[in-house]
């Protein structure tokens, strides 16, 4: 708790975030300090000793685009953890501005008045995806980045900040990238997110399979080199304020899985659509989807392995493996369709020729 409560004390401290509001405590919002703060939340996990992991940080967040105050984020605030059962527990609200988007921080405590606990699971997840599509469509909010041309800039990923190992505070470069990436693309393997995270420079390691980290199932972020090595000292998964551990991602992958289907005949389309006609090269294949908001990532994940392509639909917010999306959409095979460089230049060098004839 002592963590959760810090790190939005430090962004008050930063000038980027604002206290929003306050549930539950003994005294008024406006009545309230960290000694209150502490004393409420103490009290309440006592009840259940046996607890360890007795908090939960809940964040809602918004499209880029969206225009929301503070009493309309209060009023979701409210009706969120109504539908999460959580109304009655003490909560803390902070709006924070470290990010493009609009989001805002929730923290509480998972144990009730009688000392029983609120289970924090997979079900509870499905929960709460349920909660914010009724609140999205109750209160006209826009749900999916749906660029029109003139907007593509906007969420073009080429726009968003990239790691740079030489600049200052590095944890929360990296830090501000998962904020980005984690809650709001839909990913089902470690592999689809570093596909992701690779755009940002960073990278999500499990380390060497002997190593102590893998055998522990334990995670660390670093930065990329240009040449996409890893650069610089790793950090833990757990110092994130997010948690972005392996445990919490695999219950985002079960979870991702049912979310974004509806999104693969998107992606497959604007693929045979750029293969229509006279095949491009390879580089105009990949310019041609990244007009589209598309970002085709290649990966070699140990060295020797064959390579593995994934597309990275910003629109959507969704990414999928060439493979998971059919033979077709494999490396190889989209490769093996796309027009041979040397073979393109051969037939402009024999057509201008034939003109000059």
């Amino acid at each position: 708790m002592s963590n959760a409560l810090r790190y939005n004390q430090d962004k008050l401290k930063e000038g980027r975030a604002e206290f929003l509001m306050a549930e539950n405590f003994l005294q008024e919002s406006d009545h309230l300090n960290r000694q209150n703060i502490k004393d409420r939340f103490r009290e309440r996990t006592s009840l259940n000793a046996g607890t360890l992991n007795n908090v939960v940080r809940i964040s809602l967040n918004f499209d880029p685009a969206e225009k929301i105050s503070d009493e309309k984020m209060r009023i979701l605030v409210t009706r969120y953890m109504q539908g999460m059962g959580m109304e009655q527990q003490p909560f803390l609200v902070y709006r924070h501005y470290d990010t493009a988007h609009p989001h805002l921080h929730i923290v509480t405590t998972n144990i009730r008045a009688d000392g029983s606990r609120i289970e924090t699971n997979r079900p509870t997840l499905y929960n709460s995806h349920r909660i914010t599509r009724q609140l999205e469509n109750e209160f006209s909010l826009q749900r999916n980045n749906r660029a029109n041309p003139g907007e593509k800039e906007k969420f073009n990923v080429q726009q968003a900040q990239r790691i740079s190992y030489s600049e200052s505070g590095l944890k929360h470069s990296i830090s501000n990238v998962l904020n980005t990436v984690i809650d709001h693309y839909k990913y089902t393997s470690l592999p689809e997110l570093n596909a992701i995270l690779q755009l940002y420079k960073v990278k999500a390691s499990r380390g060497r399979e002997t190593s102590r980290l893998y055998q522990h199932r334990g995670l660390i972020y670093h930065a990329l080199a240009e040449n996409g090595k890893p650069i610089g000292k790793a950090i833990k998964a757990s110092a994130f304020f997010l948690k972005p551990t392996l445990n919490n991602l695999e219950e985002k992958f079960a979870l991702n899985r049912s979310l974004r289907q509806e999104q693969r005949e998107r992606l497959t389309t604007a693929i045979d659509w750029t293969m229509a006609g006279r095949a491009p090269d390879w580089q105009e294949f990949k310019n041609a989807l990244e007009k589209d908001n598309i970002s085709v990532v290649v990966q070699e994940e140990k060295k020797g392995d064959p390579e593995s392509i994934y597309f990275v639909d910003h629109q959507a917010k969704a990414v999928f493996s060439g493979e998971g999306l059919g033979d077709p959409y494999s490396y190889h095979a989209i490769r093996e369709r796309c027009a041979q460089e040397q073979v393109q230049q051969q037939e402009e060098l024999t057509h201008r020729l034939h003109l000059r004839l």
